[in-house]
């Protein structure tokens, strides 16, 4: 009898603790955070998503400033997860608990690491938090949704154009000038035409599906990739705040624009000024999925009538596919015809160099950071396809090498020297990490690169830092990539020797 008692006892205690000393289930949940430490400038995003698989917990976190460039929690060392915004990171955490970080930033003139507390709480507890982040609802963040075109009340659906390469968007023409726009997070836009006599189809539509009223002039862009595709289709003036400040543009239309006051800085994307968006009248912001971390953002932008349009030309798999993208853009400022002529010049680029037999050449892509780590691209990144439709062989890491599932990684120097070591042409990419000045300040971070077959043969070269911005020349860049494996030249728009 006492047996049996005290192992109830045993189990009521072990199921208490299970359900309400803070186990919870499998899932996506939100919680708010408080940094402590540093100088006090430094702030991480509140709320950020928590993630809980198989019992183990893990934050998606985005700092303040784009300069952190590793992070130490408990002894282990992780790297950003992203490359063209604030530093994110992916890293374990415990719940309620004050949890001691290292945070190495470049923002100086020298790397400094420094030592911060973090804390992480559910802002609802159990069950009910689940999915209560993420743009309020998980299917705008997934991808991988119907393209389909849906009914749209008092509109008759006629066709749907084909994609040469891209999977992520999909335009229906409707009748009566109607286009429509489907994502596959999820969300569709209806271009409702200027002056249109049918309006009153706004009244009737779905759920998921925004309405968009042309002209479509007034613009705050926050998705850096995207000014390009603007850009290509004549069309800047339609941007009147940007996200990105006059100083990190390469596009010397976005820079001119904000020099002669035509774009104004309308704040980041997760701390946009909405007083001047209202002020201006902004009627419409283009955000990249970093909007999501931000759910708040999102939220209070669409309450002030502003449409929100996503874009996700970054989740293309094949290079081309984020040139595509150019049409999404085309149909939303009236540039349909440029928008086609713009991509179909890139796709000739590509084309003509399908006659070319391939090199053979290995081609390595790596940074360096200042934890003297290297910084690679997966076999199934962009850069590394379009190393292979420039000619050249792609020298990938091992896949075993690390358990991230995004297509960049991080590795040691030796795994690094392990299967590129014979690499006939060595690429850094100056997009993530700031390029070396000589063949000697390589060596300078790692005498290990000295023994590479590129550096000893002097084909090391660096990509351009505006590379990233210019979504809408990926023909050119492959262009520009097959001359250097070709040995055509040692300087194009792109890519640059290190001597």
């Amino acid at each position: 009898m006492f047996n049996w008692l005290k192992a109830t006892l045993i189990f009521l205690l072990i199921t208490l603790c299970l359900t309400g000393c803070g186990a919870i289930s499998d899932g996506d949940y939100t919680a708010s955070v408080t940094l402590t430490g540093g100088s006090g400038r430094a702030y991480i995003e509140s709320p950020c998503r928590i993630t809980v698989k198989n019992g183990e917990v893990t934050a998606d976190i985005i700092w303040s400033s784009k300069n952190y460039d590793y992070m130490i929690v408990d002894g282990k060392t992780y790297t950003p997860v992203n490359t063209e915004e604030n530093s994110e990171f992916i890293i374990p955490v415990s719940l309620d608990k004050n949890i001691p970080v290292q945070a190495d930033t470049v923002a100086m003139s020298t790397p400094h690491l420094i030592d911060y507390t973090i804390r992480f709480s559910l802002i609802k507890d159990g069950e009910t938090a689940k999915n209560d982040n993420a743009a309020g609802d998980q299917k705008y963040a997934a991808g991988g949704q119907d393209l389909s075109a849906p009914e749209i009340p008092g509109l008759e659906y006629l066709s749907t154009d084909k994609n040469d390469f891209a999977k992520c968007f999909a335009i229906h023409r409707y009748s009566d000038g109607f286009s429509l726009i489907s994502i596959d997070d999820g969300r569709k836009y209806l271009i409702v035409p200027e002056n249109s006599d049918k309006k009153d189809v706004i009244k009737n539509l779905p759920e998921d599906v925004f309405p968009l009223n042309k002209p479509l002039d007034s613009i705050y862009l926050a998705s850096s990739n995207v000014m390009c595709q603007f850009d290509a289709i004549d069309s800047v003036n339609s941007i009147i705040l940007s996200g990105i400040d006059g100083d990190d543009w390469y596009i010397d239309a976005a820079r001119q624009a904000m020099e002669n006051g035509q774009i104004t800085y309308g704040g980041k994307y997760s701390a946009p000024d909405y007083e001047l968006m209202v002020s201006t009248g902004i009627d419409l912001a283009i955000e990249n999925t970093m909007i999501l971390h931000v759910p708040k953002v999102l939220e209070k932008v669409e309450k002030l009538g502003i449409p929100v349009f996503i874009d996700r030309s970054s989740y293309e798999a094949e290079p081309l596919g984020r040139c595509e993208w150019v049409k999404v853009y085309g149909v939303i400022s009236g540039k349909e015809t440029l928008a086609a002529d713009a991509f179909a010049s890139q796709k000739a680029l590509v084309d003509s160099l399908s006659s070319i037999e391939p090199t053979g050449k290995k081609i390595a892509i790596f940074s360096v950071n200042s934890n003297h780590q290297i910084i690679t691209r997966r076999k199934n990144d962009y850069f590394a396809k379009m190393v292979e439709m420039a000619g050249g062989v792609y020298l990938a890491p091992d896949e075993n090498a690390s358990g991230k599932g995004n297509s960049q990684q991080t590795i040691s120097m030796e795994d690094f020297y392990a299967y590129a070591d014979k690499a006939d042409i060595l690429i850094y990419n100056a997009t993530i990490e700031g390029a070396p000045d000589s063949l000697q300040e390589l060596m300078d971070k790692d005498n290990t690169f000295s023994n590479f077959d590129a550096f000893q043969s002097g084909n090391v070269y660096f990509t351009d830092k505006s590379l990233y911005q210019y979504a809408d020349k990926t023909g050119t860049i492959i262009s520009d990539l097959s001359k250097i494996i070709n040995d055509e030249t040692e300087d194009t728009g792109f890519f640059h020797k290190l001597k």
